[in-house]
């Protein structure tokens, strides 16, 4: 399930918290000296293997300020200076969509991998329970985009109530916890378990989350 949601689909989502900064992301790289070049992203100065920079995650450009930055996702790390970056695919394995070449350009790579890594663990507990109650084994569990769109929205509702801590009701990073929590409980709620028992490809048992309830081991 750890594969089922990176930093680009929260990208894909709400692009702004990339650029808006805040202490809830965790910054894991950043310079000065970038450059684009088709597909390549280069930084003489950064070590991006060191710095634990993997496929999925956000490059942030800037000419002054982050706030007004542009995102791209990481394809591939190819060097400890080199990555493989396009603008957003529409698909994961899509081809790499070239962004404007550019020099001299500073850059910030964050992350809310901790938040993606929570709402995730969430779900694969009511996971785990189905599996449970229903005798059905936790490896046969597969990703979906269901999985990752569920996890995606738990992230950004975590993401948005941590930067309205001791702010007003009226505060917009509320308004928009409040929506992504509601969003995340309507997806968790769509996800449909299928068994297929007897393996001709065809489910003869489904099963929602929306009934199940969590509980502590």
């Amino acid at each position: 399930m750890s594969d089922s949601c990176k930093d680009r689909d929260l990208l894909a989502i709400e692009p702004g918290i990339f650029t808006g900064g805040g202490f809830e992301s965790q910054q894991m790289a950043a310079g000065t000296d970038g450059a684009i070049s088709a597909t390549t992203f280069s930084s003489p100065s950064a070590d991006f293997v060191a710095a634990s920079i993997q496929p999925g995650m956000v490059l942030c450009i800037y000419a002054a300020v982050p706030a007004e930055g542009r995102c791209y996702e990481i394809v591939s790390v190819d060097s400890a200076t080199a990555l493989t970056v396009s603008v957003l695919r529409a698909e994961h394995d899509g081809n790499a969509i070239a962004p404007p070449a550019g020099t001299s350009l500073k850059y910030q790579i964050n992350t809310f991998a901790p938040q993606v890594s929570a709402a995730a663990a969430t779900l694969h507990e009511k996971l785990r329970q189905i599996a449970e109650a229903e005798g059905i084994s936790e490896a046969d569990f597969t990703d979906s985009a269901q999985l990752g769109r569920a996890i995606a929205l738990g992230a950004l509702a975590a993401v948005f109530t941590a930067r309205a801590a001791n702010a007003t009701d009226a505060d917009a990073n509320w308004v928009k916890a409040e929506h992504y929590r509601r969003q995340h409980v309507a997806a968790t709620a769509a996800i449909r378990l299928a068994q297929d028992t007897d393996g001709d490809g065809v489910a003869e048992r489904t099963r929602t989350l929306g009934n199940v309830s969590l509980r502590r081991a």
